[in-house]
């Protein structure tokens, strides 16, 4: 009633009604007024919610709508941690399956949100967690199969692991090494599949080795002594123990298997090609790095990442540029750095050719590869004669698939230079070893020294691992890496950029160089001039059939590797001479030397020593003696391959000048001319040829002729003019009578008396043949004198009278020929004939003093000149009382009185040389010009009984010089050819070179 008292008359003038008045009186009475700073609970979110509706009325009520998982990245970013370690705990303490699931599923949801947001720090987190899980770091090689198959929460792990690296592996970037680490943990216990450690070979029949292999004692009866011996001491639970596996252990090995299987850990490289190109180069880079101290090293862990690596590159060929400084680089640091073979060092060369062979197909990265491949020839000499068999079998198999994508002329040379070093044991170029051993001695520079060639932003030293522009370089054993140059320094040092040029210029010294015959070089022998070392049989047998399938293939042969190949065949024809027991005394001098050498191999380093005297068995013992030796297949191909080349030659020269001229391509102009054929191919591979006529097995030998002949006497040789059949007589036909004065087959007096024969005779057909042009010499005199000298020496040269029938009759031939041609008759001389009938008769009269009554009875020569000095004919007197020369006879060496005038012989022919200023005989080179001065008896070069000098007698004057030829000086100076640096020669201005 108060409370109606006091509102009354308030409400307009009015009351309030009845029911209003009671509601607001139960109100106030029931709900107690508070102010806002006074409120708490209920009554202040529904005054706080009132004012918000009350805002919301106004301009201050409009709202933006946000997208849903707008704050998902800050909100995972800020709870990962927590989660990752609450997950792990859980997982880790609890047993029961339902909750290892859920776990596993919180783990696998983070890895989700982890890579959708691409969260790699939080991705490799969770892997290395789970890593742990799975016991495969922890546990010993011996237990580990037992362990981890006997280990249900290791199983789930593993699949975790394995599965969201196959399904998130774009992300994954230190996570890579501890997926490495569990691999090689695998791989160590045997549990990985068979297709991940069966790898390619290219000599192993099956084509596909193991990387790990049974061992098997070298001495089975000392093994089985001692196996009996340790089982009399053990107990009878160790010998229980040794029984056998238990069915626990084998059953528990069984699931660790299933398990792996299930892992599929080969996706790995599988897919690989589907990786982000950051995450396949932690990949890589974990590979290389994955490589134990050198206390613990083990080269079938590093194999076994090197197999990989291998494979991943393959797998990204599409890419491979982005990758490949890093990999040559690790090849590189394998292979050249190394001091001793070892089983990794196989597979790093095997590898480089298997990447060879497979990306050469690729335009952008082939000449790299190529390039790459000098590699092999920065390896120790003894190191690189060890991988010999992979290399020859490699390089055969890229022949034989790439041939036609290799193009460079300095890509050819690495790969003929590769030959000449496997087949036949040429030393690799100087330039590349002496570069090699630069970069050892240099390797150990500071770090800031080396670090000053990176950019800044490649210098990740804070992240604890480098970048993939970085190398990777071991300067101890192979598997040990530190960071080095980089592959400018690579380019710019040299290490692999070195011109062909470059190289062959140090190789001068050794015989040989692109760049021009060496002045010391004998040009007149038939060998190539290298010192060739031990070389493997079947390597070479392998670089022979190589060379045939260039040499087979017209489209092989390209003017960029003509030269390079018939350089090639040279060299293995001089390795292969005698079945190559040159090759084999020196593999076994260096075989005694290094067992003698040999240390001791360490107890943890077994399965290297098992592979190196598994090596040492294959090489000397278990390859019967026929092996030791080259077949007489070999060198028929090589007789074959010089053959067909020397045969097809002028048509490949006219084909290529025909094609440049309608292309009208730049460069080296090619000439289809007799010179350039002669000195370019017919030269060199008739040497070859007479090369192995002074082979020591009678086949070969007479095979050789027989090819020599025909090569001689082929059409396209017509072309040829006099100069160049002066050549072939000096450099070919000359050395070759001159080797084969010597005792080559001692076993085989009568097969060389037959060579001698048919030496001889082939000499006297190819003379006659190209005797036309040969008149227009104006050696031609020397040349008829150096022939009657070997004819001399064949006839005492024998034991048989096989040769003393056959020169004289050879001889008689062509001087019948040379009398019908009238080369000895001269309408000037008083008698009818020229000086060259007395000056050959002079020299016939030394050792078939009757020919000339046989022949030419009615034919009688007086003495053209009336006064000669009183000393040359005590001279003519002391000759004529000799009796005719034997093997063994020493004769009286003279010098000629300078002659007086010129022999008008040939003088209708234009001369095509500069004849020396004052003509004399000189019997040592260099053949120098000396004023007419009156000459004694000579007293410089002493007589030998070996190889008695040439006579000549009283000469009258001539027109034209008698030079002695090279070859004839060889054979009868004890002076070697070209001992010495000589003065400016005279005879090169009418000689091929």
């Amino acid at each position: 009633q108060e409370f109606r008292k006091n509102l009354k008359g308030v409400n307009g003038g009015k009351d309030f009604e009845q029911d209003i008045l009671e509601d607001m009186y139960h109100a106030i009475k029931n709900d107690e007024i508070v102010m806002p700073e006074e409120q708490t609970g209920l009554v202040k979110e529904n005054y706080i919610w009132n004012v918000l509706l009350h805002r919301g009325a106004t301009d201050e009520g409009i709202f933006l709508h946000v997208p849903p998982g707008s704050y998902d990245h800050d909100l995972f970013t800020m709870t990962w941690g927590p989660t990752i370690a609450a997950l792990s705990y859980v997982f880790d303490k609890s047993l029961e399956e339902t909750i290892l699931q859920k776990a596993i599923s919180g783990f696998r949801k983070c890895a989700m949100i982890s890579a959708h947001y691409g969260l790699s720090d939080v991705f490799d987190n969770l892997i290395i967690s789970l890593c742990k899980f799975t016991a495969l770091s922890s546990e010993s090689i011996e237990n580990l199969p037992t362990v981890f198959g006997s280990n249900p929460k290791a199983h789930i792990a593993a699949k975790t692991v394995f599965h969201l690296a196959h399904r998130h592996g774009d992300i994954l970037r230190e996570g890579w090494k501890n997926i490495m680490e569990a691999m090689l943990q695998l791989f160590r216990a045997e549990l990985l599949p068979k297709a991940m450690v069966e790898v390619e070979d290219f000599v192993d029949p099956n084509g596909k080795i193991y990387l790990q292999r049974e061992e098997t004692p070298s001495n089975r009866g000392e093994s089985t002594v001692l196996s009996f011996v340790s089982w009399l001491t053990l107990s009878g639970t160790e010998q229980s123990g040794m029984r056998g596996p238990s069915t626990e252990t084998q059953e528990a090995k069984r699931m660790a298997l299933e398990c792996i299987k299930q892992c599929d850990p080969e996706k790995l490289i599988t897919e690989s090609k589907f990786l982000q190109l950051e995450s396949l180069q932690e990949l890589m880079k974990a590979l290389i790095s994955v490589s134990p101290d050198e206390e613990t090293y083990d080269e079938e862990d590093a194999a076994f990442c090197l197999e990989m690596l291998l494979r991943i590159v393959l797998e990204n060929r599409d890419r491979v540029t982005c990758v490949w400084q890093t990999v040559r680089d690790h090849l590189y640091h394998l292979c050249v750095n190394v001091m001793e073979f070892c089983f990794l060092v196989e597979r790093a060369v095997v590898g480089l050719l298997r990447l060879a062979i497979r990306l050469l197909r690729r335009e952008e990265i082939s000449a790299q590869v190529l390039l790459s491949l000098r590699i092999l020839l920065m390896m120790k000499p003894h190191v690189l004669y060890r991988v010999s068999h992979e290399v020859a079998y490699g390089l055969h198999e890229l022949l034989k698939t790439n041939a036609a994508n290799i193009h460079s002329g300095d890509d050819w040379y690495t790969l003929f230079t590769l030959l000449e070093c496997i087949g036949s044991g040429v030393t690799p170029p100087a330039a590349l070893q002496v570069t090699a051993r630069a970069d050892n001695d240099t390797g150990a520079q500071s770090d800031s020294e080396v670090s000053s060639s990176y950019h800044p932003s490649d210098m990740s030293l804070d992240r604890g691992y480098t970048s993939d522009s970085e190398v990777y370089t071991d300067h101890g054993k192979p598997g040990k890496m530190h960071r080095s140059v980089t592959d400018v320094d690579v380019m710019n040092s040299g290490w692999l950029v070195v011109g062909k040029d470059d190289i062959d210029t140090s190789r001068s010294t050794a015989g040989l160089s692109r760049l021009g015959p060496s002045p010391l070089v004998n040009q007149y022998s038939l060998t190539v001039g290298l010192d060739l070392g031990p070389h493997d049989t079947k390597s070479l047998m392998k670089c022979v059939e190589s060379l045939s399938f260039i040499v087979r293939d017209a489209a092989h042969v390209t003017p960029e590797n003509f030269e390079l190949c018939v350089k090639t065949i040279r060299i293995f024809v001089e390795a292969s001479l005698n079945g190559g027991y040159k090759s084999q005394e020196k593999r076994g001098k260096n075989h005694s030397k290094s067992s003698r050498l040999k240390k001791k191999p360490k107890e943890s380093s077994t399965r290297r020593s098992r592979v190196l005297s598994q090596h040492d068995e294959d090489e000397d013992e278990n390859i019967p003696a026929s092996y030791h030796t080259v077949s007489l297949q070999v060198s028929q191909d090589l007789l074959d391959l010089m053959h067909t080349l020397h045969t097809r030659a002028a048509t490949i020269y006219s084909s290529w000048a025909e094609e440049q001229r309608h292309l009208e391509t730049s460069g080296k102009k090619i000439e289809a001319d007799s010179r350039t054929l002669w000195s370019n191919c017919w030269c060199p591979l008739l040497q070859g040829i007479a090369w192995l006529c002074c082979d020591a097995r009678r086949p070969v030998r007479m095979q050789a002729l027989t090819y020599l002949q025909r090569a001689l006497l082929v059409h396209d040789l017509q072309a040829l003019d006099a100069l160049e059949w002066e050549s072939c007589f000096n450099k070919v036909l000359f050395p070759l009578l001159t080797k084969l004065l010597e005792n080559i087959s001692p076993a085989d007096v009568g097969g060389m008396e037959e060579t001698r024969v048919r030496a001889s005779t082939l000499l006297s057909k190819v003379f006659l043949q190209h005797l036309s042009p040969l008149l227009s010499l104006t050696t031609f005199a020397a040349l008829w004198l150096t022939i009657l000298d070997f004819m001399d020496k064949y006839m005492h040269a024998g034991s048989s009278d096989l040769l003393l029938e056959a020169i004289p009759e050879s001889l008689k031939n062509m001087l019948l020929v040379m009398d019908t041609a009238g080369i000895f008759h001269s309408a000037d001389s008083r008698t009818g004939y020229s000086d060259l009938w007395e000056i050959t008769w002079e020299r016939i009269d030394c050792f078939l003093p009757r020919l000339r009554d046989e022949l030419f009875k009615q034919t009688v020569i007086q003495d053209p000149v009336p006064s000669i000095p009183m000393e040359q004919q005590h001279q003519k007197s002391i000759v004529s009382a000799l009796p005719p020369s034997s093997v063994g006879d020493v004769k009286p060496a003279t010098h000629l009185a300078p002659l007086e005038k010129l022999f008008e012989l040939g003088a209708s022919e234009p001369e095509r040389t500069t004849a020396p200023a004052s003509p004399t005989i000189s019997t040592s080179p260099p053949f120098p010009a000396s004023a007419p001065t009156k000459t004694s008896p000579v007293t410089d070069i002493p007589p030998t009984s070996a190889q008695p000098p040439l006579i000549l007698q009283r000469v009258p004057p001539m027109t034209l010089p008698i030079i002695l030829h090279p070859a004839l000086i060889e054979a009868t100076s004890p002076v070697p050819l070209l001992a010495t640096p000589r003065p400016t020669d005279p005879m090169t201005t009418s000689e091929v070179n």
